[in-house]
């Protein structure tokens, strides 16, 4: 394991798990490698999208896939950039089973000098009955406020303050 992807592991857990939609929706980070992601989404009634079923909303698990495939380019880069979502397109194959976790996985099937490309899957009981898959194609763009010293001064102080100190501290 290289010393950057060791160092990369717990910030990359931690802007998952405790900031943003990956915190509102309760994603938890199971494994980070180069170019391979796995998270889990445990069952919350909240997340629910239709109340006589019990069934996940789509756009939950959409956004799982997302954040996955994403995380996963974000392991492959070697300069200061930043991988927007360029194209996701989405396969369900069945719905989620309620009251149960779900699974996804997230792997770089190429990587070129300004496009990443990935496949995911979600899936339940059985990671060869996949709820869905995806492509995704993630763009490489160069952000230079983006060096590891910055991102670690910034998550520090996102840590240390609170997000509501730390906006008024100016620095976002």
């Amino acid at each position: 394991m290289n010393l950057k992807l060791a160092i990369f592991k717990p910030l990359l857990k931690l802007g998952m798990e405790r900031t943003g939609h990956g915190a509102a929706l309760g994603f938890k980070l199971t494994k980070v490698n180069l170019g391979e992601v796995e998270m889990t989404l445990p069952c919350k009634p909240e997340l629910v999208g239709n109340p006589v079923t019990g069934v996940i909303h789509g756009g939950v698990i959409v956004s799982l896939l997302d954040t996955c495939c994403g995380s996963a380019a974000i392991t492959t880069l070697t300069r200061n950039s930043v991988t927007p979502t360029m194209d996701l397109r989405v396969d369900y194959m069945h719905p989620a089973e309620p009251n149960k976790p779900i699974y996804v996985s997230a792997k770089v099937y190429r990587d070129t000098s300004t496009v990443v490309f990935c496949r995911g899957r979600a899936w339940q009981d059985d990671a060869e009955n996949p709820i869905a898959h995806c492509v995704a194609t993630f763009m490489k763009v160069e952000a230079q406020s983006l060096s590891f010293p910055n991102v670690l001064r910034r998550s520090f102080k996102r840590f240390v303050l609170g997000k509501k100190d730390f906006k008024q501290a100016g620095d976002q």
